[in-house]
Order: C-alpha cells, then sequence, then structure tokens
C-alpha cells in the first residue's frame, strides 16, 4: 500500500495538478507498493475510485499528468511509427509513481503556477466526471485503515490471454476461420454453376441453403454438378411441372441416385417380324426369288 507515498504526494503534487488529474495520480499512488512504487491496477478500477466516466477518460487525464511532468505509465516499447507505447493487446498498462525530486516542485501558495507544458484539468475536464468540492479524492484519515492494496502479488502485466498456448491457439483458430471462408465462397462459387445447369430455376435462396446444408452433410460439389446435369439431360422434353424444385432435389439428396433406364427397346430395337404378302408356293417360278428375296 502507497498510504505513505500519497501523503508525500499529496504536499509535492501542486495546485495546478487538479480535477481528475490530480484524483488519478492519487489513487495509483494509494495503490502502488511502497518499496517498488509499482501499481498493476487496472483503468477500470481507477475509473471506479475516482468517479470517472469511463476509461477513456482515465487514459486521456493520464496523458495531461504526462504533459505536467508526472508520468505515471510504464512504457513496454516503441512501434512502427516510434511513438511510445504503453500497452498492446494482451499487455495491459502498469503504472510507477515518478520520483517527487525529479518533477518541478509545488508551487507557493500566492505565486503563478509554473509553465508544465500542458492544459490544466479544470478547464478541460471531460463531461461525467465526478469530483470532489475541493478538487482532491478524498484521503483516508488518519489512524483509519488503510485501503488494501489491490494489486495481485505476481505480475498481472500480462493478462492470461497472452500465454503462448493462448496465442498459438487464438492464430490457429484464425487460420481456421480464414480457411472456412475460403472454402464457404468457393462452395457459394460452385453454387452458380449447378443454378445454370439445373433443369428447374425456381427458389433460388431456398437452393442455396439446401446447397450449403448438402455440402455440410460431406456432398463434393462436383458430384452434385454432374447429377444435375443428368438429371437435366433426364428431364429434357418432359413436363416441366413434374421437375423437382431445386431445393427439394438438394435436400433428398438427389444427387446420389443412379440415373434412370431407358425402356428395353428403346434404343437397341428388336427387329421386326415381317411375313410374306402372298405365299411363295403360289407364285411364279419366275417370281419366287424375287419375293424370297425382299420378303414380299
Amino acid at each position: 500500500m502507497g498510504y505513505e507515498l500519497r501523503r508525500q504526494l499529496r504536499e509535492v503534487l501542486g495546485p495546478e495538478i487538479t480535477g481528475l488529474q490530480r484524483a488519478v495520480a492519487l489513487e495509483i499512488t494509494d495503490d502502488a507498493n511502497d518499496d517498488t512504487r509499482e501499481s498493476w491496477a487496472a483503468l477500470e478500477d481507477i475509473a471506479r475510485w475516482t468517479g470517472a466516466k469511463d476509461t477513456n477518460v482515465v487514459r486521456n487525464a493520464l496523458k495531461r499528468l504526462a504533459a505536467a511532468g508526472w508520468e505515471y505509465r510504464v512504457p513496454i516499447g516503441k512501434g512502427k511509427d516510434g511513438r511510445v507505447l504503453y500497452a498492446v493487446p494482451g499487455i495491459r498498462m502498469t503504472f510507477k509513481v515518478p520520483d517527487f525530486e525529479e518533477v518541478a516542485p509545488a508551487t507557493p501558495k500566492g505565486e503563478p503556477p509554473l509553465p508544465q507544458g500542458g492544459a490544466t484539468a479544470t478547464s478541460e475536464t471531460p463531461e461525467g466526471v465526478a469530483l470532489a468540492s475541493s478538487g482532491v479524492a478524498p484521503a483516508p484519515s488518519e489512524g483509519a485503515p488503510a485501503t488494501p492494496f489491490s494489486s495481485p502479488p505476481h505480475d498481472p502485466s500480462r493478462n492470461k490471454d497472452s500465454s503462448p498456448a493462448h496465442a498459438a491457439s487464438a492464430s490457429k483458430a484464425a487460420s481456421s476461420s480464414a480457411k472456412d471462408s475460403q472454402q464457404k465462397e468457393h462452395h457459394l462459387e460452385a453454387f452458380g454453376a449447378f443454378w445454370l445447369t439445373y433443369p428447374k430455376k425456381k427458389a433460388r435462396e431456398e437452393a442455396k441453403k439446401a446447397w450449403i446444408a448438402a455440402i455440410e452433410r460431406g456432398a463434393q460439389p462436383e458430384h452434385i454438378i454432374q447429377a444435375a446435369q443428368g438429371y437435366a439431360r433426364e428431364r429434357a422434353g418432359e413436363d416441366p411441372k413434374f421437375t423437382k424444385y431445386p431445393a427439394t432435389w438438394l435436400n433428398k439428396g438427389c444427387y446420389d441416385d443412379e440415373p434412370d433406364q431407358p425402356p428395353n427397346g428403346s434404343r437397341s430395337g428388336h427387329l421386326r417380324s415381317v411375313g410374306p404378302k402372298t405365299a411363295p408356293e403360289t407364285l411364279s417360278e419366275k417370281e419366287r426369288p424375287r419375293a424370297l428375296r425382299f420378303g414380299t
């Protein structure tokens, strides 16, 4: 707990640090460890302690404190554009109370405030921020039990979701999602080919749903399209009112049906028996060879 640090900060913070900026500085200092001066309080907690509207308002107050020389945020590196980073996905922001000796001393009462390079919080405090009438967050009274140290004993700067196993799992899930999206797009493109092939183009959206369901059941798009081509050949020249709707055809798995066989004799044909119109015995000797030859 940083109760002693907080008492010291109240004396050195200076009158130019007011409003939400002062409340944020005091609350982080109160939460910090007396020896390491570090605090791992979450932005949500700081917003609740200070009565801020949301965490964005707290971030804004921290930036203004930094501009005034009171940098509480612990940098974790630099981005590609060269800017200092204080938090990234998987690693949240942590804080450290700056050394009071390195910050400009407080301005004595009755003298104009020292320029700090940043605007004061009084004129730019966002709406919705609840401030104490004195502009300072209330501190525990002398002898009262101090607020319990809210930071966990271990270093929680890394979220549980930033572990290597979780990162690998997230990467695998993202890759799988991208692959599934590509497959779905490919299947929808194949549906266009099916729609052009199928002999009855009715209820396209229902057909598309039935198509996706058939693919999810394990049917191959190429197999369905080939079966649709065969069905189109079967229905050629037939009454279209007896042709199945595409959604019905797909939902019933008709793409796995065997094609209809043509009726016996429709293609091969049988030789027609032709009998003589006149018995050869009644013909003359001259006409008989001709009758036998032509079947008459």
